[in-house]
């Protein structure tokens, strides 16, 4: 990221009175809160920042340290210190959040920003992480090299080069060996989710999910006409054995196998097998979602599932080899849906879907029957970026940055929400469960209705902080489930988290009652 260059700010706009040091602070946290200094840019060297003020340099590194203190700022080893890329609007002055009196009828600035997204908001990669300027350079020979006839749509399963791409880069980091023509590139993780729902079972048949599970996968079930079926997941992943005792009839079965959402945890290998010898028994298939990419933390990351599939395609892997060069066993029982999303930038709307070779054709015919084409120059750019090693350069950063972040959580929940919440134990994903005492209650308290279940209502008191946390309860089917909050922590750094964390013990302490809350 470019950095600022020559003077920023004087301390003599504004005319406050205080410390020389009080009054730096001061200014560049507006200048922060007013976008004069922008989300992500870099700060000049307190050297430079006191010769262009007139000031000492413990002064500004005395300034500069407070700022990162509160969440304003981060230092990066040999980088320098920037601006937080996600910073809370109400971390601004009040000043600076009052909204101002628009004129009437006058439009609203075309270059206003989206509002930053706040912690603990879950499933959020940290932007921070993403090379862009080699993410800019491979868009902008994308640009160049591709012709107008080459952006009119792409090829039936998706643009080859990053088909290749992603094949070898499976297998290299998942040990997942597949045939680039058995991959579909997608536009998002919920394309490619509905769209395997839609290859693997047909409407009203009955659906194993998880429980808890992702909404989205029950939502898609249901409008597919299927019926979902929670079957119970816990620290070893969905468990078979009560899938059977529930629906024995299903045939397909959902799963979040090598980090369980929301919980985090990764499905046994005990587990796996027994998925995978129901799924041959009962003829049927499992969906295979793995859209957080295999971040873990305690262990390397698992095998896929269709990797481990005994029944599963054994295709060539000569370069250029093509399907039906070799002989296939038709008996794949396993769909693997990826994405980026969460792993480069929730704005990159690019996700695949791996086949068994005797779903291909049918997969192809949906992909262009409802026209799920994903844009040319994203596919182009991401199949240079994965095959110039960015890709693994990024996921080997992200991982080293989210166990920081994840210990700085970790560390936050034992010394401010001890007898109140509790982290479950959690070795993969972008977020942790943390799970409500037993016996807590909030007290009435205004915009919060007495009739809400503990942690819905614990969700509304920690937003009117800027606290956006996620019940756990609502990835539970039906009524009740397990009271807790979700709570992210990828997209934040630490300081930013630790602030948080404060702030949400500071509501338990206010509003929970009947726990030894020690906030």
């Amino acid at each position: 990221m470019k950095s600022r260059r020559g003077p920023l700010l004087t301390l003599t706009d504004g005319g406050e009175g205080g410390s020389l040091q009080q009054r730096l602070f001061d200014r560049l946290r507006h200048a922060i809160a007013t976008g004069v200094v922008a989300p992500g840019e870099r700060l000049p060297s307190t050297r430079t920042l006191a010769r262009d003020m007139g000031l000492s340099r413990n002064t500004a590194v005395a300034a500069i340290e407070r700022l990162t203190a509160e969440g304003y700022l981060e230092s990066r080893v040999g980088s320098g210190t920037f601006v937080v890329e996600n910073l809370p609007p109400d971390y601004a002055p009040a000043e600076v959040r009052a909204p101002s009196p628009r004129a009437q009828g006058s439009a609203p600035a075309e270059t206003a920003l989206p509002s930053p997204t706040l912690p603990f908001r879950p499933g959020i990669a940290a932007g921070d992480q993403l090379d862009i300027e080699a993410w800019r350079r491979v868009l902008s020979r994308s640009w160049r090299s591709l012709s107008a006839r080459a952006l009119e749509r792409d090829s039936a399963p998706g643009w080859r080069p990053l088909r290749v791409a992603l094949a070898s880069f499976l297998e290299a980091s998942r040990g997942l060996r597949c045939h680039p023509d058995q991959i579909l590139i997608l536009p998002g993780r919920a394309a490619a989710l509905d769209l395997a729902v839609g290859l693997a079972a047909s409407p009203g048949e009955r659906v194993w999910t998880e429980d808890p599970g992702c909404p989205l996968t029950q939502a898609l079930v249901r409008r597919l006409g299927m019926t979902p079926v929670p079957v119970p997941a816990d620290a070893d992943g969905l468990d078979p054995a009560k899938g059977v005792a529930l629906a024995p009839d299903a045939r397909l079965a959902v799963v979040t196998a090598n980090c369980q959402m929301p919980l985090g945890t990764v499905m046994s290998l005990e587990r796996r097998q027994a998925l995978l010898d129901w799924a041959a028994r009962a003829n049927a298939h499992v969906i295979e979602d793995d859209g957080d990419g295999g971040f873990t933390f305690e262990t390397r990351p698992p095998a896929t599932l269709m990797s481990l599939d005994r029944l599963g395609d054994r295709l060539g892997d000569r370069p250029g080899e093509r399907l039906g060069d070799r002989t296939a066993q038709r008996s794949g029982r396993v769909l693997h849906v990826g994405g980026f999303e969460r792993i480069l930038y929730p704005g990159l709307r690019i996700a695949y879907l791996v086949v068994p070779e005797h779903l291909l054709e049918r997969a192809l015919e949906m992909r262009a029957l409802f026209e799920l084409h994903a844009p040319v120059v994203e596919q182009s750019a991401l199949a240079e970026f994965i095959d110039e090693g960015h890709l693994a350069s990024h996921l080997r950063r992200s991982r080293l940055t989210y166990q920081e972040r994840r210990e700085t959580l970790i560390d936050a929940a034992r010394r401010l929400w001890a007898g109140a919440l509790t982290l479950t134990p959690a070795a993969a994903g972008l977020q942790m469960a943390a799970k409500l005492a037993d016996g807590l209650t909030l007290k009435t308290a205004p915009g919060i209705s007495p009739t809400l279940a503990p942690d819905m209502a614990l969700r509304q008191a920690a937003r009117a902080r800027s606290i956006d946390v996620t019940p756990l309860s609502s990835f539970h089917a039906g009524r009740g489930g397990t009271q807790g909050l979700v709570l992210g922590y990828a997209a934040f750094p630490p300081p930013l988290i630790l602030k948080a964390a404060q702030r949400l013990a500071e509501t338990l302490e206010a509003h929970a009652s009947g726990t030894a809350c020690a906030c």
